[in-house]
């Protein structure tokens, strides 16, 4: 409670009037208000050339946010947080998540590749962050142990990013008529269902994805496609080659990769142009030089299955090997 005193002086006689007036603190607005409005004696008594309201209105002052204040404070917040989510949205964390992989006993041993081979874990064991591709048999889901990892770290962060969008994983090491690579344990073949120029529909049928959608809706799928770009760029420490088509996505992602000053890359742009294959699906190759990417520790009495490396059926006793989705020179 303030108190504020008024004194005014009376010239008739040594007599001294003192007004003594009760303020309350401006936080009871409803009776600061009615005592503004009230008849009030000392308010009477003061000559109109002295401002008498003066003294019990400047308390509020201080209470009050004053405009500038407000507009400081209301833009103080998103320049804070504005960086972090700018870091954010170029920062994926490459860990490889808690999944059991298999591996023969030569990788126990310290056996180099191709004697130790890792293979992709079963979809069912990915919690959703992938699925394998159609075409794509369990013998062509070996690869080199940094690869899968990356493959695993890769997945995982983009599943974080978007958890609704479906991704196939096709082949890994894969020699033989459908492929000129995919023998070396660097290459992968991804799939993201729905989100690409293309969808290989089966049968020779490759319907536009973006066929009678709006801008909106198209540029959308193609921040899911250059997010996965990206994702697969920063865990491959940028030296990382992507057969892919679309110049729209292939232009960004240049430009986001140029910026983030990575070593040379071996392979080149990052991102390159190639047969009308990849309209469909994403080829990934990685460099002999890719590091083993830090992993998560698998639960407590689990482990990471012993398993042999089978060799793939013939192609001319797998009809399905021979599909009509993959062409010799891809």
């Amino acid at each position: 409670m303030r108190f504020v005193v008024h004194a005014t002086r009376q010239k008739q006689g040594s007599a001294l009037t003192l007004a003594l007036l009760v303020g309350v603190a401006c936080g009871d607005g409803q009776e600061v208000a009615a005592r503004a409005s009230a008849p009030n004696e000392t308010a009477a008594a003061t000559p109109p050339s002295q401002p008498s309201e003066a003294p019990e209105t400047a308390p509020s002052a201080p209470e009050a946010r004053s405009p500038v204040e407000t507009e400081q404070d209301d833009n103080s917040a998103p320049e804070e947080g504005e960086p972090e989510e700018s870091a954010d949205e170029d920062t994926f964390q490459c860990v490889v998540p808690p999944i059991p992989i298999p591996r023969p006993r030569a990788c126990e041993r310290g056996r180099g590749y191709p004697r130790c081979k890792w293979q992709m874990p079963h979809a069912t064991l990915s919690g959703g962050r992938y699925r394998r591709w159609r075409n794509t048999i369990m013998e062509h889901w070996w690869g080199r142990p940094e690869l899968v990892a990356f493959v695993l770290a890769s997945m995982d962060a983009f599943e974080q990013r978007y958890p609704d969008q479906v991704v196939a994983v096709g082949d890994l090491d894969a020699p033989g008529p459908r492929h000129t690579t995919h023998d070396r344990g660097v290459d992968v073949d991804l799939y993201l269902l729905g989100a690409l120029m293309t969808e290989n529909a089966g049968a020779g049928s490759y319907p536009d994805n973006y066929e009678g959608k709006s801008e909106e809706e198209v540029e959308e799928l193609r921040q899911r496609v250059e997010t996965m770009a990206r994702i697969l760029a920063q865990c491959s420490d940028g030296k990382i080659r992507i057969y892919y088509n679309d110049d729209v996505v292939l232009e960004r992602f240049h430009a986001w990769y140029d910026a983030q000053g990575f070593e040379p890359n071996p392979f080149g742009r990052p991102m390159q142009r190639h047969n009308r294959l990849h309209e469909f699906h994403f080829h990934v190759s990685i460099d002999d030089s890719q590091r083993m990417l830090p992993m998560t520790e698998l639960p407590e009495g689990v482990s990471h299955p012993r398993a042999r490396i089978e060799a793939p059926p013939p192609p001319d006793s797998a009809p399905h090997l021979s599909s009509m989705n993959r062409r010799p020179g891809e």
